[in-house]
């Protein structure tokens, strides 16, 4: 990046989102923010830079140790070279003698430039948070997690097998019989991935499991209890849509009578539930598509199509409600299981003293956005930091800006909102398995 973008990009005083992509120099652009803003007098310690790899942040503090120390030690010729192409004007005496001693200035500070992935970050708030903040003490960070989740379904499993009529295992057995075995395992550990968005939803809630059930079924106006097969059977207006296209049919062909036969035969059955079977039967194919029904030349076309359209409009809302209150049924079961499963999770861990990624992002976010220590812990960094810069913002996930907005928008409340420097490609996002969302760029160049 050269010219008037790298003089905007560089200038200390303002905020700045830049999309560059892979080789572009974006490492070269973020450190050589950090030069500038430590021309301009910013003390080390109110430099915050965070990435998303420890080997990216040794990459980082590295080249900025060299560039630091380059300017202590080259000629005047060299430096000025330095500057200038990190669009510094003015070059004078002075500003020669400052840059000489940024490195000395950067080796003594206290406290030091901050250059970390954001989950070593979120490990030193945890530490500095007061005691009220209910976050677990002496917690180690656990960043392989494949065993222990396979512990934890282990565990799960050995529950279910010592109730084995319990609700749990109840809801298990009919997840089993939808998905089977391998896809109901996938399903509930992503639900376990997924966490942090469901404390979210759920925070406060007592029977997590029942209540994020309860909004479900009331935004989708799904009653448990209602029987549509039933009602449906014993509606007059399903019984005259029946013979009614029974009769068309029956004045077409050989086919057609016979499937006007099974109408009225399925019709008659006493059962609901037979009866209703009986009629998909007859209307439905194997791959249950509605079959093709089409009026001969002798029939009347415009009776006979009303007649059927009628008919299939009926069943279909039956069997739309039988699918609402089935993936219902499904969702209530999955989220009932996904939460035991998640118990068993958070148990191991506290056992044996360990909280992973999702954990930490969790308990940064909930200290900056609730509770009574929140405005603590937003103070905190306000009397802290008063320069952000983000690497690869591509790969930040809902959850990371969730926890820099509370503090930026908490900062801006008070008229103290640091500067930021967000760089990355959108198109680059190598952590979606994180939960990384790339189009978290737009939302961040609109925030800032």
């Amino acid at each position: 990046m050269l010219g008037m973008d790298n003089k905007i990009a560089l200038d200390p005083n303002h905020s700045v989102v830049v999309e560059a992509c892979a080789g572009s120099g974006k490492t070269w652009l973020l450190v050589s923010r950090i030069v500038r803003l430590l021309l301009a007098g910013v003390q080390p310690g109110e430099i915050l830079a965070i990435t998303f790899t420890r080997k990216a942040a040794q990459e980082m503090q590295a080249r900025l140790h060299e560039w630091l120390h380059l300017l202590a030690v080259q000629d005047d010729d060299v430096v000025r070279e330095f500057l200038r192409e990190r669009a510094v004007d003015g070059i004078d005496g002075a500003l020669l003698a400052k840059a000489r001693g940024l490195y000395r200035d950067a080796l003594l500070a206290q406290p030091a430039i901050t250059i970390s992935t954001f989950h070593g970050w979120f490990m030193q708030i945890i530490q500095r948070a007061p005691l009220n903040a209910g976050v677990p003490v002496g917690m180690q960070l656990l960043e392989r997690t494949a065993a222990l989740r396979d512990e934890a379904w282990q565990a799960f499993a050995d529950s279910l097998r010592a109730a084995p009529d319990g609700e749990t295992a109840r809801h298990m057995q009919q997840l089993f019989a939808g998905y089977g075995l391998h896809s109901t395992r996938t399903l509930l550990e992503n639900f376990v991935h997924k966490r942090a968005e469901w404390w979210a939803y759920t925070q406060g809630q007592k029977d997590a499991a029942a209540w994020a059930t309860q909004q479900l079924r009331a935004e989708l106006e799904v009653d448990f209890d209602a029987d549509p097969v039933a009602g449906a059977c014993g509606d007059a207006s399903l019984q005259s849509a029946v013979l009614a296209f029974a009769q068309a049919l029956a004045t077409g062909t050989e086919v057609q009578c016979n499937n006007a036969g099974k109408l009225q035969m399925a019709w008659e059955l006493a059962d609901p539930r037979q009866r209703f079977s009986a009629l998909t039967l007859a209307l439905y194919t194997q791959a249950d598509e509605p079959r093709s029904f089409k009026p001969t030349k002798k029939q009347n076309a415009e009776t006979f199509l009303v007649a059927r359209d009628v008919l299939f409009g009926k069943l279909q809302a039956v069997r739309d409600e039988l699918t609402e209150i089935e993936a219902l049924r499904m969702n209530r079961a999955a989220l009932h299981c996904g939460a035991a499963l998640l118990e068993h999770y958070q148990q191991l861990k506290l056992q044996q003293q360990q909280m992973d990624f999702t954990d930490l992002e969790w308990q940064v976010c909930r200290m900056l956005s609730q509770g009574d220590c929140a405005e603590y812990m937003q103070y905190k960094l306000d009397s802290r930091y008063r320069h952000v810069l983000l690497d690869e913002f591509q790969d930040t996930n809902p959850l990371q800006w969730q926890i820099l907005q509370s503090w930026f928008a908490a900062s801006a409340a008070v008229d103290s909102r640091p500067t930021v420097f967000v760089v990355g490609d959108p198109k680059q996002s190598i952590y979606r398995f994180r939960r990384a969302e790339a189009r978290l760029f737009g939302e961040a160049r609109g925030f800032l």
